[in-house]
């Protein structure tokens, strides 16, 4: 049985100079849609979530810093450049076009490389169980 004060309710503390995003928030500040932002969150190649009230929530900090990853990756930088931090009341694009293409490859990879282990671990274990 749960206590009454277990601080379960579903409101979340928002801590200065901490903005945490939500899923859906997380993926329209990377410019990718949700989907493909919970298909890296599987295959555990993707920005690191945090968990409050049994919620996977995400950290600016954190976004930022795994979306400089990616761009890094290809020789991009964001230094005032295409890529910038949008000013207070700037609308962000519906999808960034080159943070959609790495963070696809980067899930195209690694299911690439689970799939391959698994097909290694299937072989394995029915060599042995014939042999």
């Amino acid at each position: 049985m749960r206590p009454d004060n277990d601080n379960a309710s579903p409101a979340i503390v928002h801590f200065p100079r901490r903005n945490i995003l939500s899923p859906v928030e997380a993926s329209a500040y990377l410019g990718i849609r949700p989907l493909l932002l919970s298909a890296m969150k599987w295959l555990r190649c993707g920005p690191k979530a945090i968990t409050i009230n049994r919620r996977r929530v995400y950290t600016e900090d954190e976004l930022r810093g795994f979306r400089n990853t990616l761009m890094s990756a290809v020789g991009v930088a964001e230094n005032g450049g295409a890529y910038r931090l949008l000013a207070a009341g700037e609308r962000a694009p519906a999808a960034d076009p080159l943070i959609t293409l790495l963070a696809r490859n980067l899930v195209w990879r690694r299911a690439i490389l689970v799939l391959l282990w698994g097909m290694m671990a299937l072989g394995i274990g029915i060599d042995l169980i014939l042999f």
